[in-house]
């Protein structure tokens, strides 16, 4: 009879042991996450095949675990984010930060292709080019100061009349020198067409620039550009032949979203010289407001933009 009462206190023990360890569990490594360039990496942990989970009460998604671990990636928006996970009754949420808005796309998109192509021209054409935009800006400049003139007399009336006379003139002299102008820009143009920013990208996180020496992805919400990531192979910046046009490309870049350049440049070229000599990823630096974090793999350099 103590044999068999050994038994069943065994086998009892045992079901306890053995329905503990089918007790569901789901655990998350952050409930606060902050935004970066493009997405967040929701972690945790589950006992279960399964998570599911909703990002602002939307649709409801599924994500496998593997070894107990699970991974979700939520794109970042300009607007806190709610994510709420399950597991077979079980519940944890985080919330992601809202992102804060890097620039216009259609400003940043103008400036981007202007310099661009701009730096296609030849050297004299550059400077010919550099010099009408100048005479540009101070014939607006005129302009809006003779509108702004107030002065009714005749001598002012008739001296306004004169330098609006001059004025237009001017205006005529540069129309023409864009003329001559043009057919360089149009090769200059073609010469860069497959580095250009699209006129209508997508919403979401999608690559605007993809070639063998660059990829330009960006996170956009509408013309708002949430998050910038730039990807250029390591082994293209070992030759200088190869280095120059990503120099050329990550100033024009970091102008167009209201960076300094050759404060960005200089603190690039430091951290890159660092990152030599330490195999920890190179740290962030700041300009205007806006944040370049650096990142890096065996074949790729990754510069990320966020403010």
């Amino acid at each position: 009879m103590k044999k068999i009462l050994s038994l069943l206190i065994a086998a009892a023990s045992l079901m306890i042991v053995l329905s503990g360890c089918g007790t569901p569990t789901l655990t998350v490594s952050n409930h606060h996450l902050n935004a970066n360039a493009l997405a967040v990496t929701v972690k945790g942990k589950s006992n279960q095949n399964q998570v599911h989970y909703t990002v602002n009460n939307g649709p409801k998604k599924s994500v496998k675990t593997d070894s107990g671990a699970f991974v979700i990636s939520v794109p970042t928006k300009n607007y806190q984010q709610t994510v709420k996970l399950t597991a077979d009754g079980k519940h944890q949420t985080v919330t992601v930060a809202k992102a804060k808005v890097v620039a216009s796309y259609q400003k940043m998109r103008a400036s981007y292709n202007q310099a661009l192509t701009g730096s296609a021209l030849s050297t004299k054409d550059q400077k010919l080019a550099a010099g009408m935009a100048k005479q540009a800006a101070q014939l607006k400049k005129q302009s809006q100061a003779l509108k702004s003139s107030k002065d009714t007399s005749v001598a002012a009336m008739q001296k306004k009349a004169q330098q609006a006379m001059a004025l237009k003139q001017e205006a005529a002299k540069l129309k023409q020198t864009q003329a001559q102008l043009a057919p360089a820009m149009k090769q200059a143009k073609a010469s860069v067409k497959d580095q250009l920013l699209p006129k209508k990208p997508q919403t979401g996180i999608h690559n605007l620039i993809s070639t063998n020496k660059m990829v330009l992805r960006a996170n956009l919400n509408g013309d708002k550009v949430l998050g910038i990531a730039m990807m250029v192979p390591v082994s293209s910046l070992k030759h200088k032949s190869e280095l120059k046009p990503f120099i050329v490309s990550f100033s024009v870049l970091s102008e167009s979203v209201g960076a300094n350049a050759k404060h960005v440049l200089k603190k690039f070229q430091k951290q890159a010289k660092a990152k030599k000599s330490s195999s920890t990823t190179a740290p962030k630096f700041h300009s205007n407001g806006l944040l370049f974090s650096l990142g890096y793999s065996t074949s790729t350099l990754y510069v990320f933009i966020t403010k």
